[in-house]
């Protein structure tokens, strides 16, 4: 088959990118985007995607926010801003809503707040 007769493979799962690190008291973006097995995203995808946010410290009352725990695949990224007011790591889950989207979900963990880590 040549290469103009070759189809664009669709995406396979999402991916969470991340900053480093999210500083005290300072808003970040983190970007949602459908990927392919090659790694490439797919501009196809405008999936809407649930977003969890789990503390691994402070369970009860994290002072880590995501802006929004929903984001529309637009081309097949999305952002949403994240805030952190407190030292922690935090694990961020990203989930097609459709749940026959064939999209595999995704996880990543992110440090936030002061280093050392303080109060």
């Amino acid at each position: 088959m040549e290469d103009s007769q070759k189809t664009a493979k669709g995406a396979t799962k999402l991916i969470v990118r991340v900053p480093s690190y999210v500083h005290h008291g300072e808003k970040e973006t983190i970007t949602i985007m459908a990927v392919n097995s090659d790694g490439q995203v797919d501009k196809t995808r405008n999936d809407e995607i649930e977003l969890m946010l789990t503390p691994m410290y402070k369970v009860d009352d994290s002072k880590v926010r995501l802006q929004s725990n929903l984001a529309k695949l637009v081309n097949g990224e999305a952002t949403v801003d994240i805030t952190s007011e407190e030292s922690d790591f935090v694990k961020i889950e990203a989930f097609c809503k459709d749940k026959n989207a064939g999209l595999e979900p995704y996880s990543v963990l992110l440090a936030t707040g002061g280093f050392p880590f303080h109060r």
